[in-house]
This record gives structure tokens, C-alpha cells and sequence, in this order.
């Protein structure tokens, strides 16, 4: 049967022009899939072909700009009446989500347009050919020139933007409207820090809006406070946008309970929470703040917390849900002085109180030294820092404390901190 296959290759090879596809192939798929590579290999099945046409499948794969590497191979079809052939493709690795930037006309339309090609996917490689073919496609349909580029505005996350061809235009003004809590310089001074001077991308700005401004409500119980409208304008009087924020502060709201999830309630004593008041989130954060701290001080190195929120808008109140990963504990491991001479190292090892074994206290090595330097406990003794080896197999944390300089003399004795 071999020789019989093997002549009958050589015929097709020999008349190639007078078979047939009979199958096609793609292998080495990531992200794509095969009936959109085939689609854009612009062969198919029946379609009569010689050598000639499998490379010039070829070549349109390669100058699509999507694959690193592009071969195909040929053989007798299933059926014996042609060939069956397989394109090995290999994706380039490297994608970027990509979005439309000041181009008229409803995105929906602009993203329906760019799919009509079968290689357009969510993501997509920022090479030459890619970018030139979809700002070209974008291009003749909204007859402005459109230009593709990968854009890195938020560090770690670039993305292609197709936007119109003239350089980005940046904002020269904040100013808001419907504000009354808080005095408008305090606003304005906020976003001209971080704003003015930098391109306007919507998303970007209602990020800082919600980063620096609405921080500014939630300290004073507006927590409701939104920026609804964003309008965006040519400036009258400088080079660049106005950007005029429409703000609606809502009421304040009290601060109903404070939840602990993940950790016993009483943790939330630590926090110090102000019920019933005005919910004043920068003392909120303050507390959970607390919170961590003293979950670190009984050993949890690496205690964790998460705040949420449920809000009553009926009666005007907010409970927050602190969830809280106390992750291991931490004990006390080995303690070691350094610098010190064997007449002052007794009476400085007696004002370390934590034993070996003990939920070790985050922050214990700088109160000790803080208290020799405030109290004047060793005269002489230059600067004195902590060393922590923290293991983390084991959940001991060994401390040693360098002594630079001789200390003169023990002038006092006291007890532990």
C-alpha cells in the first residue's frame, strides 16, 4: 500500500495543479482559533492548488504580523483525490488589551467593523502590520486619519489605544461644580497635583477622582459622594482642556457598627471605632489600622485586612465589614546584643522582656531602643540598630541589637518595657 501512496504524492506533486484540497490543518494554537486562521489562509476545501498557493497562504499568515513563525506541510488527502495540508503556526507571545480613544461614532459600531477581519481578538500583538492594518481599517471608515499605539498610562498595564493621528491633548484646568463640603481649593489643589499637565483619558481621571477628591467627602460622612458628569472642553485662556467635575455630595451618613470577619469581634476594641458619629473614613482606616497592629503584636507578622462596606440609605447609616487574614503567628526566637562589653550586656539583656517561645511583639526591638535613648539609660551609646531573621519554616523571628560605641557607664537601672 506504501508504494502505491508514495506514487500517487508524486503524481499530485508532478500535476499539483489538477488536485484538490481536501483538508486543512492549523496547529500551535494559543488564542485563535483554527476556523479564523483558515478563514485568513484564504483557502479552502475543493479549491483546486498548486505549491504555489500553500506559500502564498503562507505569506499572508506571516505579513499578518500575528505569528512568530508560520510553516506548512502537504500530503496525500483522506480520500486520495488531493492533499491534505497543515499550517505549524506559532502565536506571537506578547498582547496587549486594546480600546478606542476620541473617534466619533459609536465604539460598538468601531469594534463590529474591526471584527469583521477574522484575526481581531481582545488582544492583540503591537506589531507594525497589526497596528497599520486596523488604523487603516478605522481610518477609511471614519475618513480622519487613526493611528495604533501601545500606550503604557498605568505603569504594568500598556495597552494599544487606535485614536485620531494628532497628539494627545493635555488638561490645563480642574474645576468643580455642585461642591459645597469642601472648600474648592481643596479640590482643585488636590487634582492640579496629579492632573494638570498630564493627557485626558477618562478612565485615568475618574480614578484620581476617586483616589484623591472622594476621600475628601468620606472624611466629613459623605460617603454617597459621586462625580456623575465629567465635561471636557478646550480651555478659553491657556493652551490645553478644561475639565469642569460635576460633584453630588448626598448626606452624611453615622457610622452603624463596625463588623470583624475572620477574627474575633473583640478585635474591633483595638480600633477604637467612633459609633454613631459622623462615619469619618480617615479615622475608620485609622482604626483597622489599629487593628493590624495589634494583631502583629501578639506574633501575626503578616496579618492582613480587607474593609468593606453595607450601607443604609434609608436611615443614613454605613456598617463596615473589616475581613481580616491573621496569617501565622510569630514567636520569639533567639535574642543577641552585639558591640556592647560583658559588664554593661547583663543589665542591658534584663530590659529585654520577651522569652523565647513568647507571641513575638512587632515593633518590641525600636521601643526597647527608643527608651535607652529617651531615658538616657546608657550614656555614650552611639547609634543602636535592630537586625530581624525572620524564619518563616520555623515562625520564629531571632533579634539582635548592634551597639556602636562604647557606652561610659549604666547609669540607671529600671524594669522591663
Amino acid at each position: 500500500m506504501r508504494p502505491i501512496l508514495a506514487t500517487l504524492f508524486c503524481a499530485l506533486c508532478a500535476h499539483a495543479a489538477s488536485f484538490e484540497i481536501e483538508a486543512i490543518r492549523v496547529t500551535g494554537l494559543q488564542r485563535l482559533t483554527e476556523s479564523k486562521v483558515i478563514e485568513a489562509l484564504g483557502l479552502r476545501v475543493g479549491q483546486k492548488v498548486d505549491k504555489p498557493d500553500f506559500d502564498a497562504a503562507q505569506q499572508r499568515l506571516i505579513d499578518r504580523g500575528v505569528f512568530a513563525s508560520v510553516a506548512y506541510s502537504y500530503k496525500p488527502g483522506p480520500n486520495l483525490r488531493g492533499y491534505a495540508v497543515t499550517y505549524e503556526v506559532a502565536e506571537i507571545e506578547t498582547v496587549f488589551a486594546w480600546k478606542f480613544e476620541e473617534l466619533p461614532g459609536p465604539e460598538a459600531e468601531l469594534e463590529k467593523l474591526l471584527r469583521q477581519d477574522p484575526l481581531f481578538a481582545d488582544k492583540l500583538p503591537a506589531t507594525e502590520n497589526v497596528l497599520k492594518l486596523y488604523s487603516k481599517t478605522l481610518s477609511d471608515h471614519l475618513k480622519i486619519p487613526v493611528i495604533g499605539r501601545v500606550y503604557g498610562d498605568r505603569p504594568g498595564d500598556p495597552y494599544i489605544v487606535f485614536r485620531p493621528n494628532r497628539p494627545r491633548a493635555v488638561i490645563a484646568q480642574v474645576t468643580f461644580e455642585g461642591n459645597s463640603a469642601v472648600p474648592v481649593a481643596d479640590l482643585q489643589i488636590k487634582m492640579a497635583s496629579i492632573a494638570v499637565g498630564t493627557p485626558y483619558i477618562e478612565e485615568n481621571f475618574r480614578e484620581q477622582l476617586m483616589n484623591q477628591v472622594k476621600p475628601l467627602y468620606e472624611i466629613r460622612g459623605l460617603v454617597r459622594a459621586a462625580f456623575p458628569k465629567i465635561e471636557v472642553k478646550p480651555a478659553t485662556d491657556v493652551d490645553g482642556l478644561a475639565v469642569v467635575v460635576h460633584v453630588v455630595e448626598g448626606e452624611p451618613y453615622k457610622l452603624a457598627d463596625v463588623k470583624v470577619v475572620g477574627a474575633p469581634q473583640e478585635l474591633a476594641d483595638a480600633g477604637e471605632f467612633k459609633r454613631d458619629e459622623v462615619a469619618n473614613f480617615g479615622l475608620i482606616f485609622e482604626g483597622v489600622s489599629k487593628m493590624r497592629q495589634a494583631l502583629r503584636g501578639n506574633g501575626y507578622m503578616k496579618a492582613a485586612t480587607e474593609v468593606k462596606r453595607s450601607y443604609d440609605d434609608t436611615k443614613k447609616q454605613v456598617t463596615v465589614f473589616v475581613h481580616v487574614t491573621p496569617g501565622p503567628q510569630y514567636r520569639m526566637g533567639k535574642f543577641y546584643f552585639t558591640g556592647l562589653d560583658i559588664v554593661t550586656e547583663p543589665y542591658v539583656r534584663k530590659l529585654w522582656g520577651l522569652k523565647e517561645g513568647d507571641p513575638y511583639r512587632d515593633g518590641y526591638p525600636n521601643r526597647v531602643i527608643q527608651r535607652i535613648h529617651d531615658e538616657g539609660l546608657l550614656d555614650g551609646v552611639g547609634a543602636i540598630e535592630p537586625k530581624l531573621d525572620i524564619d518563616d519554616k520555623k515562625l520564629i523571628v531571632n533579634v539582635t541589637i548592634q551597639f556602636k560605641g562604647q557606652p561610659k557607664q549604666v547609669e540607671k537601672k529600671r524594669g522591663n518595657p
